[in-house]
């Protein structure tokens, strides 16, 4: 295999996120001939932006690519292209990562669980130290509950196969329809038959209150509501509107992030909230880089 100049600038303020160099051990090994540099700044990377060929990283900003005449590939570990704009000349791929769905996929399992045992009311029973065995009398099983997945690509479609497998009767929704999935034009037909109904939709200006008024009145009275994709997909004060009804919301990403402390988000019956946390598990760093070694030694 040809000698390549690798480079990466993948630090993170959230721990599960932040490569540092033993995290490239495999990449190292597997790439003997080859010149693999860490950086921990922009200013770091730029100043030797001429000698990359390939780079590893969170973020790169558009007018960069002047600036990096032999740069043939960017691997990025996000899902979504929020933070690595694409070459408007084309000269440069960029690769996201695709091992998502095995981690979110759990995240959601959990979350729909939670919510549907009423883990939110157990636990003020707990802090308060209370023996009430009714909390839970309209309880049912999750097996034959039906999910509406809306954002039915491969982490939509990971996430409905593993709540098939416990017995989750899964519609998934996509832009328009394709194999078994509905396509967007039919979702009103299907909201209200929905026990579940989960938001995998990245952040584009086309999603932009995605989930507004209209679709939270045909959801069913008691429905679950839970947001795994991006935060402008579901607008707080309409979501905060309907709350009473439904079973209750689960959100991993908001509109604002983090959510400020007067958000009425908090406050609000049945919603919990975690903090865009859905894929922080120890397995995010080797999942990725084992993705990417693999990428680079079997299309070279």
């Amino acid at each position: 295999m040809a000698a390549m100049n690798v480079h990466t600038l993948l630090r993170n303020e959230v721990t599960a996120f932040d490569f540092k160099p033993p995290d490239f051990d495999l990449l190292v090994s597997a790439l003997p001939e080859s010149t693999i540099v860490h950086h921990d700044s922009d200013e770091s990377l730029l100043q030797q932006a001429r000698n990359v060929d390939v780079l590893l990283t969170w973020h790169f900003d558009p007018k960069w690519y002047d600036e990096f005449p032999r740069l043939r590939t960017i691997f990025t570990p996000a899902a979504g292209d929020d933070w690595v704009a694409a070459d408007p000349l084309g000269r440069t791929r960029v690769v996201h990562g695709t091992f998502h769905g095995e981690l979110l996929s759990e995240s959601l399992l959990g979350a729909m669980l939670f919510m549907n045992q009423q883990m939110i009311r157990m636990t003020d029973n707990f802090r308060s130290r209370q023996w009430n065995r009714n909390l839970q009398a309209d309880n049912r099983l999750l097996a034959g509950q039906t999910a509406l997945i809306i954002g039915y690509g491969h982490i939509g479609q990971r996430c409905g196969d593993l709540l098939k497998r416990v017995g989750v009767k899964v519609t998934g929704v996509r832009t328009s329809a394709k194999g078994q999935a509905i396509g967007i034009d039919g979702i009103f037909d299907h909201l209200p038959l929905a026990d579940h109904i989960v938001l995998l939709l990245p952040g584009t200006d086309q999603t932009n209150g995605f989930f507004d008024l209209a679709k939270l009145d045909a959801c069913r009275n008691g429905a679950f509501i839970y947001n795994f994709g991006r935060g402008n997909a579901l607008p707080c004060d309409d979501l905060v509107q309907h709350i009473g009804r439904l079973g209750g919301a689960f959100l991993d990403v908001v509109e604002e992030e983090p959510l400020p402390a007067n958000s009425p988000l908090w406050s609000a019956p049945n919603v919990f909230i975690t903090p865009h946390s859905s894929c922080v598990y120890q397995e995010y760093k080797p999942r990725f880089l084992a993705e990417v070694t693999d990428r680079i030694t079997n299309t070279r």
